[in-house]
């Protein structure tokens, strides 16, 4: 069976999914329309950004759409996108009509590609939905709320099933057709790197992609507290607009994670830091807990250091005066990734879907 993931590379979970493929034995194959600045892995990418007009960038992807619809059987389209998809000009999914009729489509839902602002607003006191000056106020609208159950509808009919990276996802997705999934990220290259518990001062690292979006004014305020007062037992650092690759580097001299306490899920971020052994703060939603299996929500509450808006100083203070807290995370975090995360864990719970539908 020939799969191709498109058109994008968020988060690094289509590689990390199609390695996990492989490694069942499907013939999975990466493409991308551009490389973000990340820069995560991809077997084609036809870097359309390089072309000016926006009438160049539809004929190149539509001349990729040509040459690809009759090379493959599973066409898995990733952030709620297909490959010719320009909403700013009504052309959004553009192609999916055109597929041949004996291709199977999915598509998996990242997060914001269909996490809706007012609805979230109302059903959550605790969202970064709720900061205005999320992702610069774009949602501030109400038009992307729209748009993107536009685009689900759209969407719905040409796909066999839905899959949401967050567990909140799945309150905007058709629950007759859509599941969760947990992130799939390559394990290559991520060697086990435990935190060095016995140095006097712990590094702790925030990487915010969108600091609104992370809750990281609350994250740094905590932390710029707690240096008042503990000042010779931390080192805080802050990543932000540094390449995957040399992020990794970082995270690895890391004794504790903090992802966001927001969102009420981890993100790619955090998957990579448990597969080193690093314990991790980061908010779970637990009403939100009912969309994953019995067994992973129960292990998820073992292993996340579970933070809110509300308490992340006393959290990060008790991380840092008893580390014993610490080194029960780092254990459950390497188990809990390896058993959840792993890649052809991953990869046999989307095969299922390709072989059945």
């Amino acid at each position: 069976m020939k799969v191709l993931h498109l058109p994008t590379s968020v988060g690094g979970n289509s590689w990390g999914l199609a390695q996990g493929e492989k490694a069942l034995g499907l013939d999975s194959t990466v493409l991308i329309s551009q490389q973000n600045w990340l820069e995560y892995p991809a077997d084609i990418n036809l870097n359309i950004q390089k072309i000016k007009p926006k009438a160049g960038r539809f004929l190149k992807l539509a001349l990729a759409f040509m040459n690809i619809r009759n090379k493959y059987d599973v066409f898995h389209f990733n952030f709620g996108s297909s490959l010719i998809h320009f909403p700013n000009s009504h052309l959004n999914q553009f192609e999916l009509p055109f597929y041949p009729e004996n291709a199977k489509l999915f598509v998996t839902y990242n997060g914001c590609d269909i996490r809706q602002k007012y609805p979230t607003m109302q059903r959550t006191q605790i969202a970064a939905c709720h900061n205005s000056n999320c992702y610069q106020g774009q949602c501030n609208s109400g038009h992307l709320d729209n748009y993107r159950r536009v685009g689900l509808q759209k969407m719905e009919p040409h796909v066999k099933h839905i899959w949401a990276l967050n567990p909140d996802l799945l309150y905007f997705l058709p629950p007759n057709k859509s599941s969760f999934l947990p992130y799939s990220l390559s394990f290559a290259g991520i060697d086990l790197f435990s935190p060095r518990l016995n140095n006097k001062k712990l590094k702790i690292v925030h990487a915010p992609t969108n600091r609104e979006a992370k809750g990281s004014t609350y994250i740094l305020a905590a932390l710029e507290k707690l240096q008042q007062t503990h000042a010779e037992y931390i080192e805080v650092c802050l990543v932000e607009n540094v390449p995957h690759a040399q992020a990794i580097e970082i995270y690895q001299q890391a004794d504790l994670i903090i992802d966001q306490i927001l969102i009420g899920w981890y993100g790619g971020f955090a998957v990579e830091a448990m597969q080193m052994g690093k314990p991790v703060i980061a908010r779970i939603a637990q009403e939100d807990l009912h969309f994953l299996p019995e067994q992973m929500a129960s292990d998820v509450l073992e292993t996340i250091i579970n933070a809110d808006p509300n308490n992340i100083y006393e959290v990060i203070r008790q991380c840092v005066e008893d580390r014993k807290i610490l080194l029960q995370h780092s254990v459950a975090a390497l188990q809990y990734v390896n058993k959840w995360h792993e890649p052809k864990y991953v990869a046999s719970l989307t095969k299922e879907k390709y072989e059945s539908s």
